[in-house]
């Protein structure tokens, strides 16, 4: 995930890095931890981010980990790398995030993701309807169908030779999902209709597995905005309502002013 190389090589420092980093990780108690969050506005704009922490016994078996890794590829694909900040527990956090204007490009950001062996596959934002009335249908697999090869595009794979970590994690007598995880969540404009996710008060949540099986990610949000609605179908009726009230204005006005010269024109009686 956005070490995958968007460019047609892969420096052998990255993938050397990338190699040391999760075999670390496979051979103790580490943890990489990545949040992915989908943030989608009304009008379709918004921002595809992905948070990433790694625990304080990362940093203390790799020290140099924050000099070492590389998101040049990510900068030059036009996402924006925050720089590595420390966490309270003394891990490190870092940030991509890349914006977009409208749901197709969300939709190809959401391809960026991963690579063949996964974990986002075949993801799409759709809208429907009008900005004061629409329907959101966000949709998609997570799967990691190639173990620890998630991690890494074929390109990184031939530099540092087939499956680089199987050895490591059988050493480890752990699962992969014991030493990295992955949290996809979204949030999309309106109420939630359905969705085969956990609406965290409208915040949809997916946890990656990586026992080779598919999760479909599915949800539906209807989008009103009450307000402006009742004004487009109000304004007609109050623009008619204007101009009734005027005319009776105008003829009342009318009726006062006759009513007044007709008394001015009476003769006084004995």
């Amino acid at each position: 995930m956005i070490l995958h190389s968007r460019q047609n090589g892969v420096s052998r420092r990255i993938a050397l890095s990338v190699t040391a980093l999760l075999s670390v990780v496979l051979l103790s108690a580490c943890r990489v931890d990545s949040v992915v969050t989908l943030n989608v506005e009304p009008n379709g704009s918004g921002t595809l981010a992905v948070v990433t922490t790694v625990d304080a016994e990362v940093v203390a078996r790799v020290p140099n980990i924050a000099q070492d890794l590389s998101f040049e590829d990510a900068k030059n694909a036009g996402w924006k790398v925050s720089e590595v900040g420390v966490t309270e527990e003394g891990g490190l956090q870092v940030r991509v995030a890349h914006s977009f204007a409208n749901e197709e490009e969300a939709t190809v950001l959401l391809s960026q993701l991963s690579g063949e062996f996964g974990p986002f596959k075949n993801f799409s934002l759709l809208r429907e309807g009008k900005d004061t009335d629409s329907t959101w249908s966000l949709n998609g697999n997570l799967e990691v169908n190639g173990g620890l090869n998630a991690f890494a595009d074929p390109a990184l794979l031939d530099l540092i030779g087939g499956t680089p970590y199987s050895q490591a994690l059988a050493e480890s007598n752990q699962d992969v999902g014991q030493a990295v995880s992955i949290l996809f969540q979204a949030n999309l404009p309106g109420k939630v209709t359905s969705t085969n996710g956990t609406d965290n008060i409208g915040t949809l949540q997916w946890n990656v597995t990586f026992d080779g099986s598919t999760q479909s990610v599915s949800a539906v949000t209807q989008n009103t905005a009450v307000a402006s609605t009742i004004a487009r179908i109000f304004s007609p009726v109050l623009f008619w309502l204007l101009i009734i009230w005027l005319v009776f204005m105008a003829g009342f006005s009318g009726f006062v002013g006759y009513t007044r010269f007709r008394k001015s024109k009476r003769t006084p009686t004995a």
